[in-house]
């Protein structure tokens, strides 16, 4: 898959590609049912167009939170036979394209036919519609992916995140819910716990429900088991802000300023404010009893 990052006026391509474009936040099941349809025509080159940053971090002039970074979206994108992904630097000057200068954009990189939702809207405040793109191009309108009588969205995995629901959000995206950041220093509460925890710059990224997780890690190249706690620590070192702290099973390593993938496997419990730190110990180990015995059941002799 070859990949051209760039502003809009800069993206050249002279291949006529069959191409479906959206923010893919999360490619989830609708965004995959899409990329399918997409690879099942032979007449053409197979492309996504997507954005960067997300548009609501421009529209809104403010940080947004997403399930998916952009290397994430890359290397998802690159498990398709996909053979080129245009990703648009998305700017102010993009933002106020008008639907006929989004058109011309379009027929710049050459696409010969469309496959978007039945929602699709483009250009300048979403003016554009389905109508403006046949008018142009042959256009493939793809049934809404539903799943309790809702379509499969970003907006609804994020509400099975907020819950807990981490079987629900895997359902949804077709793959587990995972975070990646670096590790920074903290405060070193952890350790003094006898539990020596990691703290992860998140970035942007969605947190799923406040509290105590199953946990698969990624670091230094290899996976390990452990629990995370997503929230703002009531009982020692209280923060104002959300917190994603991982403790990394049978794991003693200095790790300060690496990468590392989190991904969520199974809610434990809520964060709770304890009376003492013996009684945050005593539940910290109960915590990761609960979590190894999980772990246990799951091994297959």
């Amino acid at each position: 898959m070859k990949i051209q990052y760039n502003t809009f006026d800069q993206m050249k391509n002279d291949k006529p590609v069959t191409l479906t474009m959206g923010n893919f936040d999360g490619l989830h099941r609708g965004h995959q049912q899409l990329i399918e349809r997409v690879l099942h025509y032979r007449d053409t080159k197979h492309a996504v167009l997507t954005f960067d940053p997300h548009p609501s971090t421009i529209l809104r002039n403010q940080p947004f939170q997403t399930l998916m970074g952009k290397r994430d979206k890359i290397e998802q994108l690159s498990k398709y036979e996909l053979d080129f992904a245009f990703v648009v630097k998305f700017d102010r000057q993009f933002s106020e394209l008008s639907v006929q200068e989004f058109i011309l954009f379009l027929k710049q990189i050459s696409v010969k036919r469309l496959v978007i939702g039945r929602d699709a809207r483009f250009a300048f405040r979403g003016q554009g519609n389905i109508e403006d793109l046949q008018k142009s191009f042959v256009v493939d309108v793809v049934p809404d992916l539903v799943h309790n009588n809702m379509r499969i969205s970003t907006t609804y995995i994020k509400d099975f995140l907020l819950n807990g629901d981490l079987e629900g959000a895997l359902h949804l995206l077709g793959h587990p819910y995972t975070i990646r950041g670096e590790i920074e220093h903290g405060n070193k509460v952890g350790k003094l716990l006898g539990f020596p925890t990691a703290n992860v710059n998140y970035g942007n990224y969605f947190l799923p429900k406040v509290g105590v997780y199953y946990v698969t890690l990624f670091v230094n190249d290899k996976y390990y088991d452990g629990m995370a706690n997503v929230g703002y620590n009531p009982t020692l070192n209280y923060s104002n802000t959300k917190r994603l702290e991982v403790f990394i099973f049978d794991f003693n390593k200095d790790i300060y300023n690496h990468h590392i993938e989190v991904t969520f496997n199974t809610y434990i419990r809520e964060e709770i404010k304890f009376k003492s730190k013996q009684s945050l110990i005593r539940q910290l180990k109960r915590d990761e009893q609960t979590i190894r015995a999980l772990i246990d059941s799951k091994v297959v002799v």
